[in-house]
């Protein structure tokens, strides 16, 4: 999937786990269900191959809004990857990124 068919705008970010063994960064968050929709649903952000993650943010009440998804600067496999927030921004180094039901195996 690519990073520009991922739609995070006004998605709230509940959690972000890390899977230090594999690699791997999962964040919870709260999705709208289609671009048109006032409905969100809850959905796994998975991030392949992390490193460097990062989080420029200040403190503000309440979960992160999402407002953006991009990748920033590609070197080789890997993509910088920018997450906007209302608090500010994450960035993190992966090779892959993907959207998936919290109920389904990630």
């Amino acid at each position: 999937m690519e990073i520009s068919d991922i739609y995070v705008h006004d998605g709230k970010l509940l959690r972000v786990v890390e899977d230090l063994v594999q690699e791997k960064i999962m964040m919870a968050v709260m999705l709208l269900s289609s671009p048109t929709s006032d409905e969100f649903v809850p959905r796994n952000l998975i991030f392949e191959d992390v490193y460097g993650y990062q989080i420029f943010e200040g403190r503000v009440d309440g979960c992160p809004t999402k407002l953006d998804l991009s990748v920033v600067e590609t070197s080789g496999k890997w993509s910088c990857v920018r997450l906007d927030t209302n608090h500010g921004y994450r960035e993190l180094y992966c090779t892959e990124v993907r959207v998936c039901d919290p109920n389904s195996s990630p």
